[in-house]
């Protein structure tokens, strides 16, 4: 509200009007005049002082010494009540205890909760420590006449039965507890609670071990043809005080906010396909989400932990995302409607559509958005973005289609980053991954950029699993069931393929990665080193899924299987 009236695509908006300096009324309204939000009566207003709502609490208003500008109001710092304090972090326990909870300023009154709620002052007041005898999670603020409540603190407490107190692993162990919240929905956040242990100096990890990792989270059950199976996939998200995204490392991996928790099946007995896929992807250059194996425990009811809530070996991986370190394109903001900004980045993909994701169809292909979001692009702020996509994946289609397909300038090469395309073309090829290409399949433009493929997705159905239809490695194709991909006459890629000057570069790249990572040596290599990880942990893992037994009656003969079905298949290419 400067009173500049600034209305720049890439720039910040400003009206073209200023606020009463000693106070007033102040809404923001829709096009119809429908108020969306108010202020009756805004104080008089302080010099470089903000004003606004409690992020938590909307009826609570006041002044943020801080601004926070393009970001969510602060809560916490100067004119703030003061932090809560825990006498013991979150974590597991064995037996009951007393938990006292404080804060710097004796004028400061404590609420809390344990339903998951926020706060208010409407909230239990806190008078004496709390008895904490099963699974908790403590949700507290401090409130001091005159200021703005303080932030919350969550801990979530975490009961073991004495099944499991003794039980060790050399992966790690993580626990998934939504304290009685019940059966894990699908495609809707359940708040729950994750810890994870990793392996001490000894080279063991224990659920009684102090958490190395432990935060609120929003998990749902996740995949598309794989979301009925009893073992379950999840999507989980890290989350701050707010159900905000809040990033954090985990397992080694880069700090970000989205994770697959993914279930290896009875497609896959070797447990490696997806860890397997990524690691070759990232070691011939190709960003591909980093994995880690962990045995995983998941408690619905509320109760300690017990021997029954054992899950199995789960990997957990980067969710594919806009984001530094991961998918690393810029970011578009609303106000992008104009070259370069405008011009990327794009995430998309090509797959079946979830209930809250929207799709569109250009060059001859149905696309789903992923950043921005359908939902996002959609809005009539942002067509300038989505028809400038639209026209631009239109515009490949008729180059690659057109009689001069095979120009560099004018035709498909223009639009198209072809080793891109190439790589993941060759890992889905050596893999056999019968759901390439059609399912799963992500690509991006960036800024400035040409459309490159990646990364890759969900290799469940591939290296000769139970599926059946990449048995054969010796086969271009299946030739059962639905026969899977046709991966040289697929839509974008059987015209590509009819250029001499790209099936020259697809051949020189797999002569050139066959004397380097699609060398046997290395994949045997990267084969032992999974498998590896896995041979305390998969005897457990089949006790629990007796359907994920591997073929030949050892894991030995598995591993085998894989390594002669890996061998063939090179040999075949």
């Amino acid at each position: 509200a400067s009173g500049k009236n600034r209305v720049a695509p890439a720039g910040p908006l400003h009206t073209d009007f200023k606020l009463a300096s000693d106070g007033g009324y102040l809404a923001l309204t829709d096009r119809d005049g429908g108020i969306v939000s108010e202020f009756r009566y805004y104080p008089a207003q302080r010099e470089d002082v903000s004003y606004g709502r409690d992020r938590f609490n909307a009826t609570v208003t006041g002044y943020f010494v801080e601004p926070t500008p393009g970001r969510a109001n602060a809560s916490s710092g100067a004119g703030f009540s003061p932090p809560v304090e825990f006498s013991r972090p979150g974590g597991t326990f064995t037996a009951g205890f007393a938990l006292s909870l404080a804060a710097d300023d004796p004028q400061a009154r404590i609420h809390y909760t344990l339903d998951g709620s926020v706060p208010d002052e409407d909230s239990p007041l806190y008078a004496t420590p709390i008895s904490v005898t099963s699974g908790m999670r403590v949700r507290a603020r401090a409130f001091v006449t005159g200021l703005l409540p303080g932030d919350v603190r969550s801990e979530g407490f975490v009961a073991l039965e004495p099944g499991v107190v003794n039980f060790s692993s050399d992966l790690p162990l993580a626990v998934l507890h939504n304290f009685g919240a019940g059966t894990v929905p699908a495609n809707v956040d359940q708040p729950a609670w994750l810890l994870v242990f990793e392996p001490t100096a000894d080279g063991r990890s224990s659920l009684t071990n102090a958490p190395d990792f432990a935060s609120r989270v929003g998990i749902n059950i996740r995949g598309s043809s794989t979301q009925g199976y009893a073992k379950s996939s999840y999507a989980v998200e890290t989350w701050g005080e707010a159900n905000d995204d809040f990033d954090r490392p985990l397992l080694g991996m880069p700090s970000e906010s989205d994770w697959v928790f993914y279930a290896p099946n009875y497609f896959e007995p070797i447990l490696i396909h997806n860890p397997f896929a990524h690691a070759l992807s990232r070691q011939i250059g190709r960003y591909s989400p980093r994995t880690r194996f962990v045995e995983l425990y998941v408690n619905t009811r509320g109760t300690a932990v017990r021997p029954a809530d054992y899950m199995g070996v789960y990997v957990i991986e980067e969710k594919i995302k806009r984001a530094p370190g991961r998918v690393d394109i810029d970011r578009l903001e609303p106000e992008h409607t104009q070259p370069p900004q405008v011009t990327g980045g794009y995430l998309m993909k090509i797959d079946r559509a979830d209930a809250d994701e929207r799709t569109f169809s250009a060059a001859g292909q149905g696309i789903v958005y992923q950043d921005p979001p359908g939902p996002e692009i959609q809005l009539p702020g942002r067509d300038a973005q989505e028809q400038y996509l639209i026209s631009y994946m239109n515009a490949f289609g008729q180059a690659l289609n057109s009689a001069g397909f095979t120009d560099p300038v004018t035709g498909y090469r223009a639009y198209v980053d072809v080793p891109s395309w190439i790589d993941h073309h060759l890992l889905n090829v050596l893999t056999f991954n019968v759901d390439a290409l059609r399912l799963s399949t992500y690509f991006y433009k960036p800024r400035s950029g040409k459309l490159e493929f990646g990364p890759l997705w969900d290799f469940d159905r591939a290296l000769g699993s139970t599926d059946g239809r990449d048995s054969n490695p010796r086969v271009w194709r299946a030739t059962s069931g639905d026969r899977g991909t046709d991966f040289f006459n697929y839509p974008w890629w059987g015209r590509m393929f009819q250029d001499p000057d790209f099936w020259q570069a697809y051949v020189d790249r797999y002569q050139a990665l066959r004397q380097a990572e699609f060398a046997l040596t290395n994949l045997f290599a990267l084969v032992d080193r999974l498998t590896g990880e896995l041979r305390e942990a998969q005897p457990r893992e089949i006790a629990r899924w007796s359907n994920h037994r591997p073929r030949g009656g050892s894991y030995d003969s598995e591993i085998a299987l894989q390594k002669t079905w890996l061998s063939n298949r090179v040999d075949f290419m």
